[in-house]
């Protein structure tokens, strides 16, 4: 009986051992590097659900850094942790199978091109941390219906969410500038808000949005760029306020 005994208890802790060894080989797929100021350079694995770690090697996590997971083509969720400050150009880009983004309060910049050609992605909340997008920030996200840009926001970069599969987008009144091609090719946007404190409409601002029926352009807007209305095809209505003193050519 006592080797019966002595047998199972064997046999348990080889199980425990074995099951340990294939957590660990699961998790060992999932591959960051970082530098010594915290920013994750780069990422190997073939996991579709990636959680980003608090620290790696020590280091706590504090940045995304340029092109980390371009081209990750599998991934389809990310959750990035708490003491990131910034994600860097072209930190997603590419990724055309990631459909959601945990983006953490405390973030306050997301650079040029950072989820640029993401086309499957539909879930990204921007945290009220946030005051620049950068240009061709979410370009090409064709299946990102609705985001909501919060008042912390204060620059937009250019061509930030042309070809995008926004519907509709109220922009805030901390943004001095629509800027250039900002939601150009945007052929699913029906209605635009920009709200009061907008000084500016740059050039092609929204240029080919075939489906864009209102847009409320508040008393602040003084200057509307070139072609930033053209090809809207279905617009049927846009007041344009008196205190426009600039309209440049063939704006709508």
């Amino acid at each position: 009986m006592k080797i019966s005994r002595f047998k199972l208890l064997t046999a348990l802790v080889v199980l425990l051992a074995a099951t340990v060894l294939l957590s660990a080989a699961a998790s060992a797929d999932a591959t960051f590097t970082i530098s010594s100021y915290g920013t994750i350079t780069g990422y190997t694995g073939t996991d579709t659900d990636v959680v980003i770690p608090a620290e790696v090697d020590g280091l706590k996590v504090t940045s995304i850094g340029y092109g980390a997971f371009r081209n990750c083509t599998n991934l389809t969720s990310i959750v990035i942790p708490e003491g990131v400050t910034s994600i860097s150009s072209s930190a997603f880009e590419g990724c055309y199978s990631l459909t959601s983004v945990t983006i953490p309060n405390g973030v306050t910049s997301i650079d040029s091109s950072a989820f640029k050609g993401c086309e499957s992605l539909t879930n990204v909340t921007i945290p009220d941390s946030v005051t620049k997008i950068g240009t061709s920030a979410f370009s090409e996200c064709e299946n990102l219906t609705s985001l909501v840009i919060p008042d912390s926001v204060t620059e937009i970069g250019v061509c930030a969410f042309s070809g995008s599969g926004l519907t509709s987008i109220e922009l805030p009144g901390s943004l001095n500038k629509i800027e250039t091609q900002l939601f150009s090719r945007c052929k699913s946007l029906t209605e635009v808000t920009i709200s009061e404190g907008v000084a500016s409409i740059g050039d092609d601002a929204f240029n080919w949005c075939e489906k864009l029926q209102s847009v409320t352009i508040p008393q602040s807007v003084t200057s509307i760029g070139n072609y930033a209305f053209r090809y809207c095809t279905s617009l049927t209505d846009a007041v344009i306020p008196e205190g426009v003193t600039r309209i440049n050519k063939q704006t709508l």
